[in-house]
């Protein structure tokens, strides 16, 4: 089985069947033969196995062809894993808890929380997803990667979150299947917590939080370019909450990160327990606008996109626009974010 984490469409292998989950690379068009569920669209679900069918046998056996399978998706996360799993389990093993707790870890993923029918797989969620996050890292290593990942190559990132995507499917298939615990379960994730603040109190000690002020409240900036480490957004919400109230805030926030290509990517994203969550929807309208912005400076980059609550700038071109610029056009939204 062959797992691909890229944005570069070329890097797409034409002589295997392609199951793409949770996004989708720019430019590519399945054929009658691939398989591809993307949930960051308009009206999309909140997870990505919210919107996929299950199998008496399983998906991939189902639409089984003569190329082997390759799964791509665009970033790995705990959602792009759960989606990755649901096509090779069979329907009868998709039921009960396996299917409450594959919800629970893709919801924490994407939102930081789980539903409230899905509350009493929080903390398990949780930790699970901290759990697939700290044992991707142990890649690094056995991967012979170098321990500076500012170093890193865009193939020996490909490499990398390849990887990652691989052992954090497997790891969930092995768990929905009896064969293993369920990530988290046996305590790992423990230190990847203490992690979450340690880095919460780097962000605030090196300010790199920010707050910039619109007409219905100050929009949460995290500037990590730079970074020797990736920060959780989790760190980046631990850090707001010890500097502003939930009242004096926007609901949305903004990551500045380095793009893989030199300059600037930005993830747009909200502050989970803002009560002001549920009236966002980035598809209708705002992610237009920044596209508009965007290419009004250079025509050639890449649109911005995403889902209902979360999106950002084009993969494979760094953006142009200032953090100021996009708070600008935040504060265009009319009430309700649409």
């Amino acid at each position: 089985m062959r797992y691909l984490v890229t944005t570069d469409r070329t890097h797409i292998p034409a002589d295997h069947q392609i199951i793409m989950v949770d996004g989708t690379v720019p430019g590519w068009e399945p054929r009658s033969t691939d398989l591809h569920w993307d949930h960051h669209r308009p009206d999309g679900a909140d997870i990505q196995i919210d919107e996929m069918p299950r199998a008496a046998t399983t998906l991939l056996q189902t639409h089984a062809t003569d190329q082997p399978p390759c799964f791509v998706t665009t970033q790995v996360d705990a959602d792009a894993c759960c989606a990755a799993a649901w096509v090779q389990l069979p329907g009868a093993v998709l039921q009960g808890n396996v299917h409450d707790r594959l919800r629970a870890i893709a919801w924490d993923c994407d939102h930081l929380m789980v539903p409230d029918d899905l509350s009493p797989w929080a903390e398990f969620a949780a930790k699970a997803g901290a759990a697939l996050k700290f044992s991707s890292a142990n890649l690094i290593p056995r991967l012979g990667l170098p321990p500076d990942r500012k170093t890193w190559s865009l193939e020996q990132w490909e490499q990398y979150t390849s990887a990652a995507f691989a052992q954090g499917t497997q790891s969930l298939m092995e768990a929905a299947l009896g064969k293993r615990p369920w990530p988290g379960e046996q305590g790992e994730a423990d230190r990847y917590w203490a992690t979450i603040a340690a880095n919460a109190r780097y962000l605030l000690r090196e300010n790199r939080v920010q707050f910039l002020a619109t007409t219905t409240g100050d929009l949460a900036v995290c500037d990590v370019r730079n970074s020797t480490y990736p920060i959780d957004p989790r760190s980046f919400y631990q850090a707001v909450a010890k500097l502003r109230p939930l009242s004096a805030l926007r609901p949305e926030t903004l990551l500045l990160r380095d793009h893989k290509l030199g300059g600037n990517q930005y993830t747009i994203g909200c502050l989970p327990r803002h009560p002001g969550k549920a009236n966002l929807n980035f598809t209708v309208g705002l992610f237009e606008r920044l596209t508009i912005a965007e290419q009004a400076k250079n025509s050639q980059s890449e649109g911005w996109g995403g889902r209902r609550t979360v999106g950002g700038s084009g993969w494979n071109t760094p953006s142009q626009l200032t953090p100021q610029e996009i708070a600008h056009l935040l504060d265009q939204d009319r009430p309700g974010g649409t």
